[in-house]
């Protein structure tokens, strides 16, 4: 028997309406003049797997034609929503099933779309690679008006042989060097793909792995792991304009109060009207949530507030595969069990991407050189038996690229969590 494991947020929806689904897959609602435009939708479905491997899967259709396949989890049952947003006529929807069953009673969700053309919009990505990752299709749409604030080089280098070039480097010291270099220049020219100019691209060079740390003892200079003589500046070369750390008479040092500093003056220069950054409760890397807090505490110290926080995640905690299914299919909301929040009830927004943005982000993720990994021969064999065994054709498993992310992250959607600037300051105020 399926294990019953419902997926829930504290959301709360400007429109909820019941819904059905009728024998032939047709989505049916008492409502009338139901719109796309100006709102993410969320059907709330409640779904049962049928079968041990292959993964369950809605196919969205619209008019009869397919538009995109959100895939769930094999072996459970509950509550999941399945997103909609790229249909633009609710009501000519129909589901069609494959390896599970739907209950014939729904929900349909709608969320009211924030106006993020009312300001700049401001990015943080903890790594190099984030940003890409979470917000492509988000910082493309919006390229006239978005910054990138990147926190850290991503430097640390565990292993010698898993040098973009195997063994090019004779030591730990000089390859994780090299690596904070060729990931600062990726976080300068990437986002420049998506039509981002480079004067709104920030490094401020801080190091992997120790973000935590500087907000706990926000004095204290923490040296990387991978070299003890790095600074800061050894990765700002490709700034445009100097950060606030850079005046120090013996420049920035890798402290909590240094990256306070220069979050302050960017949010004031800046002036965002929408910041977007991991999701503190959900996304389980630990410079993530750190990245997160220190975007909170910064704000405090602005003369600047931004109107609203958008919220993303790029690492779940015990969930490889997510969202899942190939390259291109629908992405839906990630599968926790929150009642409660500290950030208080949430609204969702989802990106659409087209088939074209999504191809775009396949580039921009390959031409960041720490998604070039390739993994050892136990996962890709893993890999290739639940390819195997999921029931879908092999030709629908794009190879664009050896890392899980290019499975995950090349989808029809982004998916963020969007909370008030207020609330999203206050909840790191509590203790």
């Amino acid at each position: 028997m399926p294990r019953v494991h419902d997926h829930y947020l504290p959301l709360a929806p400007g429109r909820d309406m019941e819904a059905s689904i009728d024998d032939q897959g047709q989505l049916r609602t008492d409502s009338t003049g139901l719109t796309a435009q100006g709102w993410t939708w969320m059907l709330e479905v409640h779904y049962t797997a049928r079968g041990y491997w292959r993964l369950p899967a809605i196919t969205v259709k619209e008019g009869g034609q397919p538009r995109f396949t959100q895939y769930l989890e094999t072996r459970q049952s509950g509550k999941r929503l399945l997103n909609l947003n790229g249909i633009e006529d609710l009501a000519n929807v129909t589901l069609d099933l494959q390896n599970c069953r739907l209950s014939s009673r729904a929900r349909l969700l709608g969320f009211p779309r924030p106006p993020l053309d009312d300001g700049p919009l401001v990015i943080i990505a903890p790594h190099p690679d984030d940003a890409e990752l979470a917000a492509y299709g988000l910082y493309r749409q919006h390229a006239e008006r978005a910054w990138i604030l990147t926190l850290t080089a991503g430097e640390r280098h565990k292993r010698l042989d898993r040098q973009y070039l195997p063994f090019l480097d004779p030591d730990l010291q000089s390859a994780s060097r090299r690596k904070g270099w060729i990931r600062a220049w990726n976080s300068a020219t990437t986002p420049m793909l998506a039509g981002l100019a480079q004067q709104r691209l920030y490094m401020l060079g801080y190091f992997n792995d120790t973000l935590g740390a500087l907000l706990k003892t926000p004095t204290e200079h923490r040296p990387s792991f991978g070299d003890e003589t790095l600074t800061p500046a050894d990765f700002r070369e490709w700034n445009l304009h100097p950060l606030a750390s850079d005046e120090q008479a013996n420049g920035a040092a890798n402290r909590g109060v240094d990256l306070l500093a220069d979050l302050e003056r960017l949010l004031d220069e800046i002036r965002p009207s929408t910041v977007v950054t991991p999701h503190p409760e959900i996304d389980s890397h630990p410079d993530h949530r750190a990245a997160s807090q220190a975007l909170a505490m910064a704000m405090q110290n602005t003369r600047h507030r931004p109107q609203r926080v958008l919220l993303y995640v790029n690492h779940l905690k015990s969930q490889r595969g997510f969202p899942r299914g190939p390259a291109h299919a629908a992405a839906g909301v990630w599968p926790v069990q929150y009642a409660q929040s500290r950030l208080g009830p949430a609204s969702l927004y989802s990106q659409p991407l087209d088939l074209e943005t999504q191809r775009e982000k396949a580039v921009a993720m390959d031409s960041m050189h720490d998604l070039r990994d390739k993994p050892g021969l136990e996962r890709r064999l893993k890999r290739a038996v639940k390819r195997r065994l999921s029931g879908i054709s092999p030709r629908q498993w794009p190879r664009y690229g050896q890392h899980d992310y290019f499975q995950t992250h090349i989808k029809a959607h982004e998916v963020f969590v969007q909370v008030d600037a207020e609330a999203f300051q206050a909840s790191f105020d509590e203790p």
